[in-house]
């Protein structure tokens, strides 16, 4: 894979968020003069497929986020859509489906969705007054 200008200027957009971007959220900070939304869908296509990018989706949206080398796992917050990383310790669950069933497993994604603490104080106050 080539990393050209516009790969080079969505990757920063989305190393320097502070959680994940969908396609949509990227198109509306770049300008139309900067890139056109067809190659912000293909260059993160070929992002997400070179393994830069991890991916997520939350109704039905894909989210996109930095793919680190020590592998992690997120919760990402169902209200402000921050993404808090979890580490990950699935390897044993990796070797018994390896050791179940003939699979040579070469990734794995999960991510938890809830709310984080900030916006789960809010979503409480808010249910508790509607009762």
């Amino acid at each position: 894979m080539r990393m050209t200008k516009n790969r080079k200027i969505i990757l920063e957009m989305i190393k320097e968020s502070n959680k994940s971007l969908s396609a949509e959220l990227l198109i509306n900070k770049l300008s139309p003069k900067v890139m056109d939304p067809s190659t912000v869908y293909r260059s993160l296509d070929t992002l997400f497929n070179n393994n830069y990018l991890m991916k997520s989706t939350l109704n039905q949206t894909a989210y996109y986020h930095i793919n680190k080398p020590d592998h992690k796992h997120y919760m990402q917050c169902l209200k402000c859509e921050k993404l808090i990383e979890v580490d990950c310790h699935l390897h044993k669950l990796e070797d018994l489906v390896h050791d179940n069933k003939d699979l040579t497993i070469i990734s794995h994604n999960l991510t938890f969705f809830g709310y984080c603490k900030e916006c789960g104080k809010k979503e409480k106050r808010l249910l508790s007054h509607k009762v």
